[in-house]
């Protein structure tokens, strides 16, 4: 007697969402050929030498003149805006010329075209090798993220690539400061505040913080739109009327700056939480006007942050800053909300034996904490502050930590040691004697004004 074994039928939802992968690589394949093409088009454009035809007023130059009949031309044979049409000339050019690592995962069908533009973006005003490795580094990290969290990571990527003209960036940056309004349907609009990220990120907080007070004293409405009415009164009134609103509160902000960076030896950046790296004459600015600082130790060989809390039923206050300072986002693969938003959770239950230790704590933002919770989605440490996020459908997503600073230099760290060795050898006695006139004084007591 023959038996068949009956082949197992393939999971439908599962061939859908690979349908779906696929188109995608498709796509980016196609918006490869797509760049090329745009930038033929615009170094024949080049060619003509098209120039100002008009008989009065200021000239425009041939390069203006060029740009303009480009992007104008692309937007009405497209049905793209002209912002649309200049953006895909500018990413086009970009991938073409100066970004081939890029161009080639874009083609290979790895990397998608809004990936594609985030890099181009960043990538004006480098050259040379920091291009290159720009370029390279860029290409292999989109793979992995989604577009905005590619964003954080190309402005790092960038202020490590030049840290010399950071300061001199952040200036010609904040020039460009400016307020606009787009009109919106329904009677409504949007009001764009395009200023340095530090006051930005203050004037949100403030907000929130007010938006928290209300919300605390019984206030019905949600957050959203009460963090837009205080924000609204602030501003038309100089000072909140809503009743129940803290009065006199200041915006917040928090900034990581390597101790070696602020006594001037490093280079690393500055670290603005919610935003990413920052310029080392703003990261000075905020440091000396600081109300408080907090001394964060970190490996200087790994750069992990250093945490020897017990464990405890409940986070501690240090267990909850280990974790958002290691995760600035929430953990759930693709989330960009700030682990300061988010709720810091057992990664494996406590009621299931989850310890409470640093290394089973987490940010997970409110809505993926009930994701979490109410679906299939898993969720799991692998130690040194790595997690695996599983799909319903069996996709494994692998989250890193963020929020560590970069190891010191093996250079400084043996030109330290060297120097410390001589300190020590040539004044062990000083040392000595300095240690017993400072009857009482702990090594605590000793660090108590240190800031790092």
């Amino acid at each position: 007697m023959t038996s068949t074994i009956p082949l197992l039928e393939p999971d439908p939802y599962v061939v859908a969402l690979e349908e779906v992968a696929a188109l995608d690589q498709q796509i980016a394949r196609l918006s490869a050929i797509r760049a090329r093409r745009v930038t033929d088009a615009a170094h024949h454009l080049h060619r003509q030498a098209p120039t100002d035809t008009s008989s009065g007023g200021p000239v425009w130059s041939t390069a203006r003149v060029e740009r303009v009949e480009l992007f104008t031309e692309l937007a009405q044979l497209t049905r793209r805006t002209e912002y649309r049409a200049a953006t895909l000339i500018d990413t086009s050019t970009a991938l073409v010329d100066r970004l081939p690592a890029t161009l080639a995962a874009v083609a290979a069908g790895v990397v998608s075209w809004e990936h594609a533009e985030v890099i181009a973006k960043h990538a004006d005003g480098l050259d040379g090798d920091a291009l290159t490795a720009y370029d390279t580094r860029l290409a292999a990290l989109a793979a992995e993220v989604n577009p905005k969290q590619l964003d954080r990571k190309a402005r790092h990527e960038v202020e490590l690539s030049q840290p010399s003209t950071a300061v001199e960036r952040a200036e010609k940056a904040a020039a460009t400061r400016r307020i606009y309004v787009d009109p919106a349907a329904d009677g409504m609009a949007y009001l764009t505040l395009f200023a340095p990220a530090p006051e930005i990120h203050a004037i949100t907080d403030r907000a929130t913080r007010l938006a928290s007070g209300l919300r605390a004293g019984g206030d019905p409405r949600s957050m959203t739109p009460l963090k837009l009415d205080v924000l609204t009164d602030l501003m038309l009134n100089g000072e909140t009327s809503i009743p129940g609103a803290t009065r006199g509160v200041r915006g917040r902000v928090h900034v990581m700056v390597p101790a070696l960076t602020l006594l001037g030896i490093g280079e690393e950046a500055a670290i603005l939480r919610g935003y990413g790296p920052i310029d080392p004459a703003t990261a000075a600015q905020l440091t000396a006007e600081a109300t408080s600082w907090r001394r964060i130790l970190t490996d200087p060989i790994t750069g992990r942050i250093l945490t020897t809390d017990p464990r405890d039923y409940r986070p501690t206050a240090r267990m909850i800053d280990h974790a958002r300072l290691v995760h600035p986002t929430c953990v759930f693969p693709g989330c960009t909300v700030p682990s300061e938003q988010a709720d810091v959770d057992h990664t494996e239950d406590h009621a299931y034996g989850g310890d409470t230790i640093p290394e089973n704590l987490a940010p997970l933002s409110q809505g993926h904490h009930r994701v979490k919770h109410h679906t299939r989605w898993q969720i799991v440490q692998n130690g040194d502050d790595i997690l695996t996020a599983t799909s319903p459908a069996g996709y494994e997503y692998t989250v890193r930590p963020e929020g560590r600073m970069q190891p010191a230099p093996k250079r400084l760290i043996d030109a330290s040691t060297a120097a410390l060795t001589a300190v020590v050898s040539s004044e062990a006695a000083t040392v000595a004697g300095q240690a017993v006139a400072k009857r009482g004084t702990g090594p605590e007591e000793d660090l108590a004004d240190c800031p790092f």
